[in-house]
C-alpha cells in the first residue's frame, strides 16, 4: 500500500528535479543535478546561477564552505574592533569637550586675574605719584632746615622706592600672565 503522507514532498522533489533538468539540458550533453537537504561538508563549494545567452546555468564558484566560515569569523572580529574603536572615539570626544571647558574657564580666570592685577598696578601707580608730589611739596616747604622734616623725607623716599619696586614686580607679573593667556 502507498504512503500518502509522503506523496506531496516526493512529488515536489520530483517536479523540481525535472524542472532543473529541463532548464539545464545542454544541446551537446545532458547534466543532472541532485537536490539534497543535508548539511554542507567542510570542503563543499557553492554554485551560482549564471545567465549565458538567455539561458540560466549553474556554475561552480570555487568558493568553499570553509571560506564562508572564515568570513563569518572575520565579520565578528571586525564588528568587535569597530565597537572598540567607536568607544575610543566617544571617550576621546568626551575628553576633548572636558578640555575645552577646562581651558575656557582657566583662560577666563587668567584674564580676570590679569585685569585685577592691572587695576592694582594702576592704583599703586597713582599712590606713587601722590607720594612723589608730597615729597616735592615737603622739599619746597621744609627746605633743609629741620631734622624732623629730613627724617620724614627719608621715610617718604623709602616708601616711594618700595612702592616703585612693588609696581615693577606687578608689571612683570601682569606681562607674564598676559603672555600665558595668549
Amino acid at each position: 500500500m502507498r504512503n500518502f503522507s509522503k506523496l506531496p514532498s516526493t512529488l515536489f522533489a520530483t517536479g523540481m528535479a525535472a524542472l532543473l533538468l529541463g532548464t539545464l539540458a545542454l544541446p551537446v550533453t545532458a547534466q543532472a543535478i541532485e537536490l539534497s537537504f543535508d548539511n554542507p561538508s567542510y570542503g563543499d563549494t557553492l554554485v551560482a546561477l549564471h545567465n549565458s545567452y538567455g539561458k540560466s546555468v549553474l556554475v561552480n564558484t570555487q568558493l568553499g564552505v570553509n571560506e564562508l566560515e572564515k568570513l563569518k569569523g572575520t565579520v565578528k572580529t571586525n564588528t568587535a574592533e569597530i565597537d572598540s574603536l567607536k568607544k575610543t572615539v566617544s571617550d576621546q570626544a568626551r575628553l576633548i569637550e572636558e578640555f575645552k571647558r577646562n581651558s575656557g574657564s582657566s583662560s577666563s580666570s587668567s584674564s580676570n586675574e590679569t585685569s585685577s592685577l592691572k587695576r592694582t598696578v594702576e592704583e599703586q601707580d597713582k599712590d606713587l605719584k601722590k607720594l612723589a608730589s608730597q615729597v616735592e611739596d615737603l622739599k619746597r616747604s621744609a627746605g633743609s632746615s629741620s631734622s624732623s622734616s629730613s627724617n620724614d623725607l627719608s621715610s617718604l623716599k623709602r616708601e616711594v622706592s618700595d612702592q616703585d619696586r612693588t609696581i615693577d614686580q606687578l608689571k612683570r607679573t601682569v606681562d607674564d600672565l598676559s603672555r600665558k593667556v595668549k
